[in-house]
């Protein structure tokens, strides 16, 4: 069996978004890590289609 998961670089935040994301984990009754992974999932799939050079957080 193979494990398909890997970790990514830590990201630095301070300690205000630490906890607003702990707080909204926690409302959404999720770990922090799916909180993070949706977030990029739904950020990479915004910025992938069709988005080229247009990147609007730039």
């Amino acid at each position: 069996m193979t494990n398909d998961k890997t970790t990514l670089p830590p990201v630095r935040v301070d300690q205000a978004f630490k906890e607003r994301l702990a707080a909204y984990a926690e409302s959404q009754e999720r770990d922090v890590s799916w909180v993070i992974r949706k977030a990029i999932k739904e950020y990479l799939d915004r910025h992938e289609e069709g988005s080229l050079g247009q990147d609007p957080d730039r």
